[in-house]
């Protein structure tokens, strides 16, 4: 054996070595407490004013994590947005894409499409999001949901994978977190509706910055 053909081996053997820690970090089931407390979030947005919902036991123990909420902000006007939010500062299976839920809970999903929300501020731009069409009985709703990494926002559930496995590789605190924003489809229609879930996503973007490290 030649010094080139030892040198492969070697090469080979460390990254091996290097791929199973790898592997073995991204699918460790972390139980380390999240030091993010997100029931911070504030309850009052503008106009917008929340009460919380209740989360069932099951429910939870789906998610993997207190660390969850769904709250109900009327708007002065009478209007109603419904904001769900898991975040896990270790835990990357908190984060999985809601038609599972959806679909487990009964509730039909008669379409996804990608769409977009306007991210404010004063750079103005738009952010990627996923747009529902749901059913349950007789009600219909519209969600917009997306994936928070650190300080970046996605639409892709395997984008935001990639990027928690490539921080977790790197050694860097791997963040997580979904957002989901829903209304029901009133007499004003599924038009006004997505607007408003637009006009409401715009204004939390700041708070999701803040408050969702």
């Amino acid at each position: 054996m030649n010094f080139k053909d030892k040198n492969y081996i070697v090469i080979v053997c460390l990254l091996l070595v290097v791929s199973v820690i790898s592997l073995n970090l991204y699918f460790k089931n972390y139980q380390a407490k999240d030091t993010v407390d997100i029931f911070r979030f504030p309850q009052t947005i503008d106009s917008w004013t929340s009460e919380d919902l209740a989360i069932s036991d099951d429910e939870y123990a789906i998610l993997e994590t207190r660390n969850a909420f769904i709250r109900k902000y009327t708007h002065t006007d009478g209007r109603e947005v419904y904001l769900f939010i898991v975040y896990s500062q270790n835990n990357r299976k908190v984060s999985h894409p809601p038609e599972v839920c959806y679909i487990g809970g009964g509730v039909s999903v008669l379409g996804k499409v990608a769409d977009t929300i306007p991210a404010g501020g004063p750079t103005g731009g738009s952010m990627a999001a996923n747009k529902l069409r749901l059913q349950k009985g007789n009600l219909e709703e519209t969600a917009f949901y997306w994936f928070k990494v650190g300080d970046t926002f996605t639409s892709s559930y395997w984008q935001q994978q990639f990027l928690i496995a490539l921080k977790t590789f790197l050694g860097r605190p791997s963040s997580s977190a979904l957002i989901r924003v829903s209304a029901d489809i009133t007499q004003k229609g599924e038009k006004n509706t997505t607007q408003m879930i637009k006009e409401f996503s715009s204004r939390i973007i700041p708070e999701l910055n803040r408050y969702l490290p």
